[in-house]
């Protein structure tokens, strides 16, 4: 048996085959890059929102933390008020609530440490006078449409046995907008825009003269490129939006809730607005005042002071506490 010994030919690719091969392949590494390269973007584009989104919910994280924790004794007391020198149940209304009878000279004693302290606190800037405990009323102030002053126990203390309290005054206003040189410059974004600042000062928050931006205190930008800022103040009373504080009865010291609008434009120039509603942690309660000779035996039982219910312990005739239907709407 014999046995060729011509070897086998192997048959390769034709330039066509190859051209085809070649052109699909083209076409495959085009729609990859493509791919990738819309990826890109999208990531880019997200991280651009985000981070756009994140500067907004910041700022404003920022205002709801101090607002939400706004104080004021007129949210849980009511004004000092004086009696006649002769009264037998003291001079002054000090928050006690005991009536108990003195010595015409202890009244007379009271009366005027309680007036020197209403008097001391009606000559600062920051408060209108003392509640019926004698703690201080922090007059809260609204100049204009775009700028919010208000007294918090918000502040933490970032180091241990630092000098300051957990009470601060606190600003929100608009501020002319320094040139960032990291920042790349945006034909889109207009010339001339604010800055949104937050000023804070907690080393001592019962000083007689208010915030001084010129120096003291360095403001803290919030949010860059701000177009406009308008704050209104919920009136329970009238159940509307005011413009100004003194619209509102007690708004200087009683603010109920706050609705913000901001006006901005973000990184990628576009003018973007939102609108917020914040409220307080205290309860909607009216609290007790005893007139000067309303209690017919000279006591005064089951005061209420901010009680979490809503209601008022014991039972003076006339007096409207709890009610919650003066909310703010959207809140």
């Amino acid at each position: 048996m014999s046995h060729s010994n011509k070897p086998l030919r192997q048959r390769g690719f034709t330039l066509i085959e190859i051209l085809i091969a070649i052109t699909l392949l083209g076409f495959i590494t085009l729609a990859v890059v493509n791919i990738t390269e819309d990826s890109i973007r999208t990531k880019e584009r997200t991280t651009e929102v985000n981070k756009n989104n994140l500067q907004i919910e910041t700022a404003l994280g920022r205002f709801e933390w101090d607002f939400s924790q706004i104080y004021s004794p007129l949210y849980f007391s009511s004004l000092m008020q004086f009696k006649a020198p002769g009264s037998v149940d003291g001079t002054a209304d000090a928050g006690s609530g005991s009536g108990t009878a003195s010595t015409a000279a202890t009244n007379i004693n009271l009366q005027n440490y309680y007036e020197g302290l209403v008097q001391r606190f009606e000559r600062n800037e920051h408060f209108m006078g003392v509640s019926k405990e004698g703690f201080p009323i922090p007059r809260f102030a609204s100049p204009d449409k775009a700028e919010f002053e208000f007294f918090t126990a918000s502040n933490r203390r970032k180091l241990e046995n630092s000098k300051q309290s957990h009470f601060a005054w606190v600003r929100y206003s608009l501020a002319d907008q320094e040139e960032d040189p990291d920042a790349e410059e945006n034909p889109e974004v207009p010339k001339g825009l604010k800055s949104l600042v937050r000023y804070f000062s907690a080393d001592d928050p019962y000083s007689e003269k208010k915030i001084n931006v010129d120096g003291e205190i360095k403001g803290s930008v919030l949010l860059r490129n701000v177009e406009s800022l308008k704050f209104e103040y919920w009136d329970y009373a009238k159940r509307k939006w005011q413009s100004t504080l003194k619209s509102v009865v007690g708004g200087e010291s009683v603010v109920r809730g706050v609705k913000l609008e901001i006006t901005w434009y973000d990184s990628a120039g576009h003018k973007r607005t939102t609108e917020r509603i914040f409220r307080n942690h205290w309860p909607m309660v009216l609290p007790e005042d005893p007139a000067p000779g309303a209690a017919t035996s000279g006591t005064t039982s089951g005061t209420t002071s901010g009680t979490t219910s809503g209601t008022t312990s014991g039972t003076t005739s006339g007096t409207t506490s709890g009610t919650t239907s003066d909310d703010p709407p959207g809140s």
